[in-house]
């Protein structure tokens, strides 16, 4: 496709796009970082000349050109290149620190999916625990509150369904309803299964 057959509004970009790519000068911190050494260099050379020349010059008149264009002009250039380099320093941290946002972020939605494809697990898990302690109960109806189906321990003060996990396996369990006033459990929630 020639340029001629385009409109000239695309002309008009492809040509922009063609120019801005040839005469790009990129300003990077490398870029800070040169011209600041060599501003400081060329600040320390300038303060020693005009040392050298304020030293072998004994009127007081002589010596002040040199300080004004050896010390002073010195001075400028050693605290720009200084400005420059602490410009350098800081486009560093904001690079490295959008490079550490970056992977924190990657690392962040890594752990997020692992946290999803854990609770999937632990859903599934759980589904297949209730499943199987259902089966093994025949449907666990003599099991809830208002029977006497519920449990506690020989000193406990709540009381369980006896297929909880807080009392599974322990001897010496005692029978309880729900008038005898103990708090139902967290886990099994004896009371709240009607």
């Amino acid at each position: 496709m020639t340029d001629i057959s385009l409109p000239s509004e695309q002309r008009l970009v492809r040509t922009l796009a063609r120019a801005s790519g040839r005469f790009r000068l990129r300003f990077t911190e490398r870029w800070l970082f040169g011209i600041g050494g060599a501003l400081v260099v060329a600040g320390v050379v300038a303060v020693i000349i005009g040392y050298v020349g304020t030293s072998q010059t004994i009127l007081v008149s002589g010596q002040i050109p040199y300080v004004v264009s050896g010390g002073l002009l010195g001075v400028a250039l050693v605290f720009v290149g200084g400005f420059l380099y602490f410009g350098h320093w800081m486009a560093m941290l904001v690079r490295e620190g959008r490079e550490r946002g970056a992977e924190d972020r990657n690392d962040l939605a890594r752990l997020r999916d692992s946290i999803g494809e854990l609770n999937d697990n632990v859903a599934q898990l759980v589904g297949v625990l209730a499943g199987s302690a259902a089966r093994a109960g025949g449907g666990g109806g003599t099991r809830r509150a208002g029977g006497g189906g519920l449990v506690a321990t020989a000193s406990g003060t709540m009381m369980h369904r006896p297929d909880c996990a807080a009392v599974a396996g322990k001897s010496g369990l005692r029978k309880v309803s729900a008038a005898d006033g103990l708090k139902p459990c967290g886990i099994c929630q004896p009371l709240g299964e009607d």
